[in-house]
C-alpha cells in the first residue's frame, strides 16, 4: 500500500479543460453519498452534474485542485457569486429529469436554496465538493487536496465553509480544523447535511 501511494500524481490546480476528469472523479466519489442520492434518486446524473458545475462555474469563476485519476476539489473564493449559466443548468436538468423525475428537480432546487441561505454572512471560501475515488481512499489524498484551498483562504484572511453530506467524512474535516456549526434544515425525509466552518490559519 505504501509503494502504491508513492506513485500518486502530485496535487495541482485544475484547469478548465480538466472539467471532465474532475467530474469523473467526483461522480465516483459521490456514488453512495446520502444527500446526493436522496436529491436525485439515482447516481446516473452525477457525472453530468459535476461536469456542468465544474466547467460552468467552479473552474471558471473559482478554482479546484486535482490529483490525476484519484481526487479533486471545487472551490469558490470569497466574493464570487455562485451563478451557473442557463445553458449549463439546462444540461443538468436534462440529466436529472430522466433519472429522478420532477421530484428530483424540486428536491435539488429546494436544497440549493437552503444551502445558499445557510452560508456564513462573513466573507468565506466555499468548498463545494471534495472527492476521492473509492479505490484510492485511505491514502491521504483528500487531506492534501483540501489543504490547497485552505492555504489560499488563509492568504486572504478568509473563513472556509463546507456542507458535509456524509458523516464518514467528519473526522477528516475536523482534523483539518473545520468545526460543525449547524445542521441545515432540509425536508424531514432528507439525510443530515451539516454546515462546517474553518476559521482560518494554517491547516493541521
Amino acid at each position: 500500500m505504501r509503494a502504491a501511494s508513492a506513485t500518486l500524481a502530485p496535487v495541482r490546480l485544475a484547469r478548465l479543460d480538466d472539467a471532465g476528469g474532475v467530474a469523473d472523479i467526483l461522480a465516483d466519489a459521490f456514488a453512495d453519498d446520502p444527500v446526493m442520492n436522496w436529491m436525485f434518486g439515482s447516481r446516473r446524473p452525477f457525472r453530468t452534474i459535476f461536469f456542468e458545475l465544474a466547467r460552468g462555474l467552479y473552474l471558471k469563476s473559482g478554482f479546484g485542485h486535482i490529483v490525476e485519476g484519484c481526487g479533486a476539489t471545487l472551490w469558490l473564493p470569497a466574493g464570487e457569486k455562485a451563478t451557473l449559466p442557463f445553458a449549463n443548468e439546462l444540461r443538468i436538468l436534462g440529466a436529472a429529469l430522466p433519472a429522478g423525475g420532477a421530484g428530483a428537480v424540486m428536491r435539488a432546487k429546494k436544497t440549493g436554496e437552503i444551502m445558499k441561505a445557510s452560508h456564513p454572512s462573513a466573507p468565506h471560501y466555499y468548498l463545494f465538493a471534495v472527492g476521492v475515488r473509492k479505490n484510492m481512499k485511505g491514502k491521504g489524498v483528500g487531506g492534501k487536496l483540501i489543504r490547497g484551498g485552505l492555504e489560499r483562504a488563509a492568504q486572504s484572511e478568509a473563513l472556509s465553509y463546507l456542507e458535509n453530506s456524509n458523516p464518514m467524512n467528519t473526522p477528516l474535516y475536523e482534523r483539518l480544523g473545520f468545526r460543525a456549526i449547524a445542521p441545515l434544515r432540509l425536508p424531514q425525509d432528507a439525510p443530515p447535511l451539516l454546515g462546517m466552518l474553518h476559521k482560518g490559519g494554517a491547516a493541521s
